[in-house]
């Protein structure tokens, strides 16, 4: 019996090495994965308030099986639920078999929950334990115990050792295409004020800088920022492996893949707490979780902004960030000015690296 991975025209690094990294005798389809890129957000998506059509209507993202697969085959799928015959579903929320609409899982979850429980569904995938906690709150507890956490692991070789951090410097690194919503702003206030008090550290940025930010960040010293252009290859071999510190203040995340790449990187860690992330930050351990000024998320569940693109951006704009930026920065001073702690932390990211990559593999 083969797997069939269902054609997504939108496919992400980790759905891509799953793919590549799938018994091949196993797959009916392993060519999809073939010379092709992980999809990335575009820069005119990267600051745009538009709420996507898919979000707008109460739809059950449901799937006709493909016609190329065999009798037998099994289909695996991302974020959406196949009408007949065996499947797979892997998931980063259960909002993603809605399209993202938090009325369509209500409105839908007694037809989720039969599909889900039913002989046919022979695997529920989710990538994080947050996101199967989501499942037990909002479709039930017998949806929650077939469901299996499998970490995006996949492709992601981890390095044999950390770089050990130099007295004298300290590099931090942030990558997010949407500036705003990573808390990119929030972040270039924080560097700037840890500059003054430590003139050794310095900053990358990799991403859709908007224009209005271009001067401001022109005047800060030491800050390079790059467009988002760059492979999962290079990022690792140009960028994290050169680094020290990923900053990753984002506000609304269903995972954070960037943070557990790093981690595979021997990168301490600087995030805030949103959903899954916790799973992979442990303050004081592997880096600090902080508590966003505002977030898309109570917990396990969705908040008001969380189909309110527009609203969201003008929330982040509006929101009073001085309490939010002095503990970025307290945090970006401190693990920059101790490098036994900083070292310390860097091991013990590539160490749970390696325990989610473990845990995944049991499955």
């Amino acid at each position: 019996m083969k797997v069939y991975f269902y054609p997504h025209s939108y496919l992400r690094d980790r759905h891509l090495e799953t793919i590549r990294n799938w018994p091949k005798n196993e797959v009916q389809n392993p060519e999809i994965a073939n010379n092709r890129k992980g999809a990335q957000v575009s820069k005119s998506q990267s600051g745009s308030k538009k709420v996507p059509w898919n979000q707008k209507l109460p739809l059950l993202n449901i799937k006709l099986r493909p016609k190329e697969t065999s009798k037998n085959s099994i289909v695996h799928v991302w974020g959406a639920l196949i009408a007949t015959g065996k499947f797979i579903v892997n998931i980063d929320n259960p909002w993603s078999m809605t399209g993202y609409n938090t009325r369509a899982l209500s409105l839908y979850t007694w037809v989720i929950r039969r599909i889900l429980l039913s002989r046919r569904c022979l695997g529920i995938h989710c990538i994080s334990k947050a996101c199967r906690e989501s499942l037990r709150i909002h479709i039930g507890e017998n949806v929650f115990q077939k469901a299996k956490v499998h970490y995006p692991t996949s492709g992601i070789t981890p390095v044999q050792t950390y770089k050990k951090t130099s007295a004298k410097a300290c590099h931090f690194l942030f990558i997010g295409s949407q500036f705003k919503i990573k808390g990119g702003v929030e972040l270039l206030t924080a560097y700037k004020n840890a500059k003054k008090e430590n003139p050794n550290v310095s900053l990358t940025i990799i991403t859709h800088l908007p224009k209005e930010l271009a001067q401001t960040a022109n005047d800060i010293r030491d800050l390079t920022v790059l467009p988002p252009k760059y492979e999962r290859s290079e990022l690792f071999s140009k960028f994290m492996q050169n680094a020290d510190v990923l900053v990753h203040p984002s506000y609304m995340e269903s995972f954070g893949m960037t943070i557990l790449e790093a981690m595979a990187n021997g990168l301490a860690i600087i995030a805030n707490d949103v959903y899954a992330i916790s799973e992979m930050v442990e303050s004081g351990q592997n880096g600090y979780l902080l508590e966003p000024m505002i977030s898309k998320w109570n917990g396990a569940s969705p908040n008001k902004y969380f189909m309110q693109h527009g609203s969201f951006l003008n929330a982040i704009d509006s929101t009073d960030s001085s309490d939010y930026v002095k503990t970025l920065t307290k945090a970006m001073l401190t693990v920059s000015s101790d490098p036994t702690l900083l070292d310390k932390m860097k091991s013990n990211s590539l160490s749970r690296f390696r325990k989610m990559q473990r845990h995944t593999d049991e499955y």
